[in-house]
C-alpha cells in the first residue's frame, strides 16, 4: 500500500466483515475491563477509530476528548448496515506526530492504527509518551502482520525495492516491534491481546460456527489474529537526590599530633617525666 488512502481502504474493509465487526466488539470488551482500574483527570483517544468507534465510554477518568486526524476523515465508515455515516465530531484535528497537548498532562491515551498510518511511528510514540503523566497508560491497537489474513500485505511489502518502501506509508509493525519501542521509551507493557480469529467469511452461519477459534487468543493469536491491543504504563525512575553525607570530625589522640623530627624531639623533651 503506497499511501494513507489505503490506510483508510484497508481499514474501512476489515470493519465492513464479520470478523471485523467481531473484533471491534472484542477491542470494545478489552478497552472497557483495562478501563475500569484507570483513574485520572484526562483521556484521549487518537487514530482511525477516532470519532468512529467511542472507546472512551466505559473509561472511569474524568473527561475525554476525541482528537481526529485530517488523513482519516475520509470513506471510513463501520456500522454494521453498510451505509456511509458521518464522522462524529471531534475535540480537535490535528496531526498525530504532533499533539496540541501540554507535557505530562494526560492519564490514558488510546491509539488505532496510529503506527500503520504514520511515517514516523517513532515519532507518535514520543508524542504519546510526551503527553503522559508519570505512570500513565497507553492502549495501542493495531493490525498484526503475522496472520494469516495479512501474510500477503506484509509479502507484498517485501517484494518491493528499497524506493518503494521508503514511499510506503503503510507497514504492519508487529507485537514484538511495538514491545521493542515501548521499552526504548520507558514502558512496561502490561498485557497483550489478539482479536480477530476467525477467518474473513461472508456467511455468518459458518463465521458463527467458529466461535470456538477466539478461545485460542492466548495460544494461536501470533499466528491467526488479525488485530492485537497493547496495553503499556509509563514507568518513571524517581531520581534519589545527591545529599552530601555528614561525618563527624576524627579526633586525634594524645601522642599523635607530631609528624615532623622537631615537633617529636620537644615533646619528648618537655613532657618526657610527665
Amino acid at each position: 500500500m503506497s499511501n494513507k488512502i489505503d490506510v483508510i481502504k484497508h481499514c474501512s474493509s476489515w470493519y465492513q466483515t464479520l470478523s471485523g465487526r467481531s473484533a471491534l466488539a472484542t477491542t470494545e470488551e478489552l478497552c472497557a475491563k483495562t478501563m475500569s482500574e484507570i483513574f485520572g483527570y484526562y483521556a484521549i483517544q487518537i487514530g482511525m477509530l477516532s470519532g468512529e468507534c467511542d472507546l472512551l465510554k466505559h473509561s472511569r477518568i474524568t473527561a475525554g476528548f476525541s482528537l481526529g486526524n485530517p488523513d482519516s476523515l475520509i470513506g471510513l465508515s463501520i456500522d454494521e448496515n453498510n451505509s456511509h455515516k458521518k464522522h462524529s465530531d471531534h475535540a480537535v484535528i490535528t496531526s498525530n506526530e504532533h499533539l496540541p497537548i501540554s507535557t505530562d498532562d494526560v492519564d490514558l491515551v488510546v491509539a488505532s492504527h496510529v503506527l500503520e498510518m504514520s511515517q514516523n511511528p517513532h515519532q507518535v510514540l514520543r508524542e504519546i509518551d510526551r503527553v503522559l503523566v508519570p505512570e500513565g497508560h497507553c492502549i495501542l491497537i493495531g493490525f498484526n502482520p503475522y496472520a494469516l489474513s495479512n501474510i500477503n500485505k506484509s509479502l507484498r511489502f517485501f517484494r518491493r525495492n528499497k524506493k518503494e518502501k521508503q514511499q510506503d506509508k503503510y507497514k504492519m509493525r508487529s507485537v514484538a516491534r511495538v514491545r521493542d519501542w515501548f521499552s526504548l521509551l520507558g514502558f512496561e507493557v502490561l498485557e497483550v491481546n489478539y482479536m480477530g480469529l476467525r477467518p474473513t467469511l461472508n456467511n455468518q452461519k459458518i463465521f458463527n460456527s467458529l466461535q470456538w477459534l477466539e478461545g485460542w487468543g492466548e495460544y494461536a493469536g501470533p499466528l491467526l489474529g488479525s488485530m492485537y491491543i497493547v496495553h503499556a504504563k509509563k514507568q518513571v525512575i524517581a531520581m534519589r537526590p545527591d545529599k552530601k553525607v555528614w561525618r563527624a570530625p576524627t579526633l586525634l589522640e594524645g601522642g599523635k599530633v607530631a609528624f615532623n623530627r622537631t615537633a617529636q624531639k620537644v615533646r619528648s623533651n618537655n613532657f618526657s617525666n610527665l
